[in-house]
């Protein structure tokens, strides 16, 4: 096992009380699959914008990815896609890297999970670290995902079943020190199958895609359509959320309480002609909502940059705990307690086994082969590799700025990383003094 071998308490006390007694701690990661920045609204989510105003909101954080397995895998290692190696969909988190799970594990908490799709099931080893780990799914979706069957073809659960479901685990917890994560599934298309919007009819990607392809002159109408849907749908997730949210409140005189809220990746309904998520980096599949709801942090926006590899930090300083030894990364998680002035966020789109061509929505279609990067820089998101740089992975928006040159030097450099086998640090020169010009510092 690598990675954080030796997790020291920085204070017995911060956690459960030195010469003086203190309450339980209770920590909860929160992760929502397919929740775009813009969904996340008083609007839309009423009792969970309600429950983030007691927190700090990220107005400018970002997925390290825009597909499930690789964002989650950096939001329970702290580690980029092009480190831990889950660079796609169907590839399995090494046992040899350390889990968030595991490192609180190993302090002292007791850990529990419910997870609502079989990407996140326990054999691609997001398992790791959990004492529960609760799996199984309900609803049909599909037979076959990346070569594994699925039993009756049973692929997610809906909200009100992983609200249930993680209401238990709470209430079976005895421990002093406690840390939870409740995965939500429901933006993710099919749209329109929570219970209240189901009468709207339910639509899937399939379909959008298919309209695409043959230039359906009613792709705009069902566009808007599926956006309505989508809405729908995060309107069931925020009454499941509010029912979580209420039943950790009803605690918060025993536990000391910390929740952290975020998303794996948003979705494209015609932006730049992008049709749901994966193969681009577009503001609105990379763009997602981040909040911290804790007595260690002062309710108000923040303006500074952050992305997925942060949260891992941060929940260990929430839970008193700190990393002993260097640093094993030029740039590695920030601790989001900390108020920085200028942050930084570094993500990459998945990799392919084969070609692959993106359907747009005038009926083209776009090579997105090979690796690209992100980085946000002085509030723009960057895409590319070392070749090209785009602004908002727009083709069409060729930037003109001399940070351009740096980009390529740093995109550059994280391809070569990306293709070494066993490499999960950057503290490559290259990648030091590309970042340096860039404005990024430790």
């Amino acid at each position: 096992m690598r990675g954080w071998p030796a997790i020291l308490l920085a204070t017995l006390a911060s956690a459960c009380g030195g010469g003086a007694a203190q309450r339980p701690v209770r920590i909860v990661l929160v992760t929502i699959d397919t929740l775009r920045f813009d969904g996340f609204t008083p609007e839309l989510m009423p009792s969970t914008w309600e429950f983030a105003q007691g927190g700090q909101i990220f107005e400018q954080f970002y997925a390290s990815t825009s597909t499930t397995q690789p964002t989650h895998a950096s939001l329970l290692t702290g580690l980029h896609p092009w480190q831990h190696g889950v660079t796609r969909n169907g590839i399995v988190l090494s046992d040899e890297l350390e889990t968030l799970a595991e490192a609180l594990q190993a302090a002292g908490y007791a850990t529990s999970a419910v997870v609502s799709s079989f990407p996140l099931d326990g054999m691609f080893g997001f398992e790791q670290g959990f004492d529960e780990y609760h799996d199984d799914f309900e609803e049909p979706y599909i037979q076959v995902w990346e070569g594994q069957e699925l039993e009756e073809g049973r692929f997610y659960s809906l909200a009100d079943d992983v609200t249930r479901n993680a209401i238990e685990a709470l209430d079976r917890a005895r421990a002093e020190r406690q840390f939870f994560w409740f995965h939500y599934f429901d933006p993710h298309d099919p749209y329109g199958d929570s219970p209240a919007a189901r009468e709207q009819g339910v639509i899937s990607i399939t379909a959008l895609l298919e309209g695409a392809r043959v230039r359906d002159p009613g792709l705009d109408a069902a566009l808007l359509a599926a956006r309505a849907q989508y809405d729908r749908d995060v309107q069931a997730l925020d009454d499941a959320l509010g029912r979580l949210f209420e039943r950790l409140e009803q605690d918060a005189d025993r536990f000391e309480t910390h929740v952290v809220f975020t998303s794996d990746h948003g979705e494209s309904f015609g932006e730049e002609g992008c049709l749901g998520h994966g193969k681009r980096l577009t503001p609105e599949q990379v763009h997602v909502p981040f909040f911290v709801v804790s007595p260690a942090v002062e309710p108000g926006l923040r303006q500074d940059a952050a992305c997925s590899i942060d949260a891992p930090r941060t929940v260990l300083s929430l839970a008193g705990l700190s990393r002993a030894g260097p640093e094993t990364s030029s740039f590695a998680g920030r601790d989001l307690l900390r108020a920085t002035p200028d942050g930084a966020a570094f993500g990459m789109r998945r990799t392919f086994v084969t070609p692959k061509r993106e359907q747009l929505t005038d009926g083209s279609q776009l090579d997105v082969g090979g690796a690209r990067f992100f980085a946000v820089h002085a509030g723009t998101l960057y895409t590319g590799n070392e070749d090209e740089i785009y602004r908002d992975d727009d083709p069409q928006a060729l930037p003109a700025s001399p940070v351009t040159d740096n980009l390529r030097s740093l995109f550059g450099a994280f391809e070569t990383l990306l293709g070494g086998a066993n490499s999960i640090e950057l503290l490559d020169p290259e990648v030091q003094e590309a970042l340096g010009r860039l404005g990024y510092t430790r």
